[in-house]
């Protein structure tokens, strides 16, 4: 007997799951990963700060509170061109900013807890799923 099945718009196959989470894993490792030279300095008034290229096939930027794992407390990273501040909410080792400036420079400006020594940055393909920068 021949079987045909049939995939509906919005239907996750079992496939699809698997490779979801392969990316959301991927991208974990990676903000556990990253190297010390790809890490903003506390700067509260922004004199350091580092330009982060967000060229395709990347499309985000990953920042991850350093040292990892570091649940506790929030940081803050302005971007200087876009004057727009995205914080590392406390509960989550990192967030996600989608679709950031494409050429834009950053600081670390602002940490509630002293241990956080650094915000780490990747840009990144977004997988999705992961937790946004408020």
């Amino acid at each position: 007997m021949l079987r045909i099945k049939t995939k509906f718009a919005g239907q996750k196959t079992r496939r699809g799951k698997i490779a979801a989470g392969l990316a959301i894993a991927t991208v974990s490792i990676l903000a556990t990963a990253l190297p010390a030279a790809a890490q903003l300095v506390f700067s509260s008034d922004c004199r350091n700060h580092q330009p982060i290229a967000v060229a395709p096939p990347q499309n985000a930027i990953l920042f991850t509170k350093q040292p990892v794992p570091h649940p506790n407390g929030t940081a803050s990273v302005f971007a200087i061109n876009g004057l727009d501040t995205y914080v590392i909410p406390a509960g989550a080792n990192s967030c996600i900013v989608a679709a950031p400036h494409a050429n834009d420079n950053y600081c670390f400006i602002a940490r509630n807890d002293n241990t956080i020594d650094g915000v780490g940055f990747a840009p990144i393909q977004n997988p999705g799923g992961l937790t946004a920068c408020q």
